[in-house]
């Protein structure tokens, strides 16, 4: 089977590298600058203190090449790179082909439409399988924690105990299928982690304003961050609750880490070993450091994660103040308006992958998408 992986940072190295000892796959992988990949790369697993070298890896920047053999597509590009992949692509990919997007929320399976209507499968997984870091590009790919299980669901849904099979064959963790899409869009994870930390770290934040440090963003996570992502994830169930579908997979932040009140919420994020080295993304500058809002942490979980959030909570009419908070802080910062305070949307709307955007104004809509 021809695998393609779409991107060659982080994940995308990872991914390379795990499924290619695998004879069975032929593992290509599209990447800007392809001459700076081996034949085959090393991966270390921090948490197994294992150190093995992948099977033959062929990268190539010809889009065309990469997706036209393709039989199992991974794409690894962050949410705002998305639509203009999937608008090349779409020419290319075979009918029978599978594609999925890591990280599954983003609003992916929008601009997928016309793939899924000409027989292609799309998935997504609730979490990523890993939390991964490159040592030296094209050649070393640190994975630093692998989940123990993945969550999976894909359009058409009927398409998920068999691409669930082939995804558990590849990377080695079981992998369960969930009752629909949106179960694995709606998920305690970046859109909340990312967001709420940053907002509580960098809330009375104003342009000129340094810090004397990088921040590590668990190591300094503390009762109030998790009192905001607390009161953010109980808006998102709020919000299933009020969506006439299956939506038993998604879980609120305090149920997914066994935490049920902020203060074990704390705890338990200090400690996640995997958790302790990542940061809150800074640039150093002469006089210290200050927040980089080009990062993904702000570029994608914000328009394409708490944006997704807020939409959905306007067409189920949920009151949001959290996700309203941090949308204002966010503006204060960058200009970017997804939202008025009322709730319609602002300028910076066509930024988004909100349902709205493709027709999906109304919970009949929405039911019906995600129900095929």
């Amino acid at each position: 089977m021809n695998v393609t992986i779409v991107g060659g940072g982080n994940m995308g190295m990872c991914l390379a590298g795990v499924i290619s000892r695998l004879k069975k796959y032929d593992v290509t992988i599209l990447a800007s600058h392809p001459e700076q990949f081996e034949d085959a790369i090393r991966v270390i697993e921090d948490e197994a203190q294992l150190s093995y070298m992948s099977g033959k890896i062929i990268a190539t920047d010809k889009l065309d090449d990469a997706i036209k053999k393709a039989d199992f597509i991974y794409c690894t590009y962050p949410a705002f790179l998305r639509s203009a992949f999937i608008e090349k692509a779409e020419q290319y990919i075979k009918p029978s082909a599978t594609i999925g997007f890591i990280p599954a929320y983003g609003g992916a399976e929008f601009f997928c439409k016309k793939m899924i209507k000409k027989g292609v499968t799309f998935f997504g997984l609730q979490k990523p399988p890993y939390i991964c870091r490159t040592k030296e590009r094209g050649k070393i790919a640190d994975l630093m924690s692998k989940k123990k299980e993945l969550l999976l669901a894909t359009l058409p849904n009927e398409k998920a105990k068999e691409t669930a099979m082939l995804l558990q064959d590849m990377l080695g963790i079981k992998t369960e299928v969930m009752p629909n899409y949106m179960n694995v869009t709606l998920l305690p994870g970046n859109p909340l982690l990312h967001t709420s930390g940053s907002y509580c770290y960098l809330k009375d934040y104003k342009k000129g304003d340094t810090y004397p440090q990088q921040i590590y963003y668990y190591q300094s996570w503390n009762d109030e961050c998790s009192r905001i992502i607390c009161a953010f994830s109980d808006e998102m169930m709020n919000i299933c609750d009020r969506i006439p579908i299956d939506l038993s997979g998604v879980q609120s932040i305090q149920t997914y880490y066994e935490s049920p009140t902020p203060q074990a919420l704390t705890r338990k994020f200090h400690s996640i070993p995997s958790f302790q080295p990542l940061v809150l993304p800074m640039i150093q500058t002469e006089d210290g450091f200050i927040p980089d809002f080009d990062s993904r942490y702000f570029t994608e979980d914000i328009p394409y994660g708490v944006c997704t959030i807020k939409a959905l909570a306007e067409i189920v009419d949920v009151p949001t103040p959290t996700a309203d908070k941090i949308l204002s802080w966010y503006k204060a910062n960058t200009g970017k308006e997804y939202f008025k305070p009322d709730g319609t949307f602002g300028k910076d709307i066509a930024e988004t992958a909100v349902p709205q955007l493709f027709g999906i104004d109304s919970l009949k809509k929405l039911t019906e998408f995600y129900s095929k």
